[in-house]
């Protein structure tokens, strides 16, 4: 019985060294999120390019119909060929892989093989990769857009919801890692939920400003061929087509570049949310407890429920900041025209799509499954000097103080009051008496300044 016992605890808990403390395992897509790549493997970069290569190329070939430059056989075995071939790639029957030179030679390749060089070869009329390439990353970054706006909008919401529900949850605002005064977790949760409105907001820019067809472009300096960009777009669904050819290929990188700053500030965004979550949840602060099924263990200590989704998180934001510095280093000082450093780009973007994908999704399983802690916010209220603000604003509002006046005032009753409780109405009537002013505050005036519901709805009137 005791092998058997053995057995089954090296086969549920040892493979990942921890675990057994937990009420409810960490969820898959967290410990997918925590791993990265220390042990998935990655497909090559045109591998999944190859989708969109054949959408573009699927554009391109009813231009070349449409100008007379293929006839109606060589266009309808095109289309099925590049139709068939998408549908082997979804099965898994078709890899892009070290045996082609990238994925317009594989597409190509494929054909040539299916149809013959008299079919096939006509593909690439008037065409250059160049101009492939940069309309297959419009492509790729267009898809994975479109799913970070899905996943920030749903954090947002999530976000939103919470601050409604905690909207009359106290506990101490901070500055420099200090109390300042008074807020709700609400207004916390809040705050990041209008950021979240604003990264979405940059990426639905992002489309607006980006996604300029670069077909018809060639090899950036355009064709002599009969190539009607403006019919080849209306097949692409884009809403803009280039102006210059050589613009649209010395400078594709901008698209890319804007597109990983729109997720390094994503990134910034969740990593300050990660944070501040990280240090609510410690003994010191208390305020909140994550759920077992967003948090890990420790390969030695028993007792660790750690916030690894939060770290890493941050891990990811400081690596999508590289990716951004290596993009805007790539595009700078280029000679005119394509160059193929610029190959390199790709790669970028594609890690930072890698490390930014899920973390909204991440960040709202962690805020819909937390617990708070009313009693410990509220016990950070009960002592110090958080209402200090509050009491300065009050002789400014209701006994007409300068406020440089005020401050004084209430640094003086600071110095002479217990940190342990606070400043009291007597103290501050005190303080006011020392530099000179005869004012005796009513201490009811005095216990309505200090009323922490009533200090958030003047500090969050709408």
């Amino acid at each position: 019985m005791a092998k058997k016992t053995n057995k089954a605890m090296s086969n549920k808990d040892v493979s990942r060294l921890w675990g057994t403390a937990f009420s409810k395992d960490p969820k898959e897509e967290v410990v997918a999120f925590c791993s990265g790549r220390d042990t998935a493997s990655l497909p090559s970069a045109d591998d999944q390019l190859l989708p969109f290569e054949i959408t573009a190329s699927k554009a391109y070939v009813h231009g070349l119909y449409e100008k007379k430059l293929i006839d109606a056989e060589v266009f309808d075995k095109l289309l099925s060929g590049l139709g068939t071939l998408l549908k082997l790639y979804q099965e898994g029957k078709f890899k892009v892989d070290e045996k082609y030179e990238d994925v317009h030679s594989a597409v190509e390749s494929w054909l040539t093989q299916t149809y013959g060089i008299d079919i096939a070869g006509r593909i690439h009329t008037g065409r250059s990769r160049n101009e492939q390439i940069a309309v297959d990353m419009l492509l790729y970054m267009q898809e994975k857009c479109d799913l970070l706006i899905s996943q920030i909008k749903e954090l947002e919401k999530e976000l939103t919801q919470k601050s409604i529900q905690y909207e009359a949850v106290l506990l101490p605002g901070y500055t420099h890692h200090q109390h300042a005064t008074v807020t709700t977790f609400g207004a916390i949760l809040s705050a990041f939920a209008f950021e979240c409105k604003k990264d979405y907001e940059l990426f639905e820019f992002w489309k607006t400003f980006a996604l300029i067809s670069p077909l018809g472009s060639a090899a950036g300096y355009g064709t002599t061929l009969p190539i009607d960009k403006y019919a080849i777009n209306a097949h692409l669904g884009f809403k803009k087509v280039f102006a210059n050819p050589t613009q649209a290929i010395t400078f594709k990188d901008d698209a890319a570049t804007l597109f990983v700053f729109a997720i390094s500030m994503l990134m910034n965004h969740l990593s300050t949310l990660a944070q501040t979550l990280m240090l609510f949840s410690t003994k010191e602060f208390g305020f909140i407890t994550l759920s077992d099924e967003y948090t890990t263990g420790s390969s030695i200590m028993p007792q660790k429920k750690n916030p690894d989704p939060l770290e890493v998180t941050k891990a990811k934001a400081a690596v999508c900041q590289g990716y951004l510095v290596s993009l805007l280093s790539l595009s700078k000082a280029t000679f005119i025209g394509y160059n193929r450093d610029s190959q390199w780009g790709k790669y970028l973007v594609m890690d930072a799509v890698r490390e930014s994908l899920q973390a909204p999704v991440i960040m709202a399983g962690i805020i819909k499954t937390l617990t708070i802690h009313n009693h410990k916010m509220m016990t950070q209220l009960k002592s110090g000097f958080i209402f200090s603000q509050a009491i300065m604003e009050g002789l400014i509002k209701d006994y007409s103080l300068p406020m440089r006046v005020a401050k004084i005032a209430v640094e003086t009753a600071v110095k002479e009051s217990n940190p342990t409780d606070g400043i009291t109405c007597k103290i501050l009537n005190s303080a006011l008496s020392k530099i000179g002013k005869e004012i005796s505050v009513n201490p009811e005036i005095f216990q309505i300044w200090i009323d922490p519901l009533k200090i958030v709805k003047l500090q969050n009137k709408k």
